[in-house]
């Protein structure tokens, strides 16, 4: 009956460990090489809210419709993004970043919109 508890509780440990690898994983993947990438979809971007550290780039693809990446500050904006087109930005100090969509979305969090936090 020990032999089998042991057991159990390795699995167990074993697919935890499985869990969080798989987690590690993916959010990896969505910060690409030192930075992010945010997919525009179904009027929305996601992942909603990124990380990155300064110095770093976030990439946008657009997989449907047509879209804009647009600072709420208005200090930079993409070109007009048809499905399959990209728009990358550099953001070089720590600090919040709000954005949206000017076709779908509002200054300050209204609907289809955004934020990059920047890290040191």
């Amino acid at each position: 009956m020990r032999i089998r508890h042991t057991i159990i509780v390795a699995v167990l440990a074993a697919l935890l460990c499985a869990a969080n690898a798989l987690s590690q994983d993916k959010e990896k993947a969505s910060q690409g090489k030192g930075g992010a990438k945010v997919t525009l979809s179904n009027n929305k971007f996601e992942p909603k809210t990124v990380t990155i550290k300064a110095g770093s780039e976030v990439t946008w693809e657009n997989k449907e419709g047509t879209h804009t990446v647009t600072a709420d500050d208005g200090s930079w904006t993409s070109p007009t993004l048809s499905a399959g087109q990209t728009y990358n930005h550099k953001f070089d100090k720590p600090g919040k970043y709000p954005y949206y969509c000017t076709f779908h979305g509002g200054k300050g969090g209204h609907h289809m919109s955004g934020v990059v936090n920047v890290t040191r």
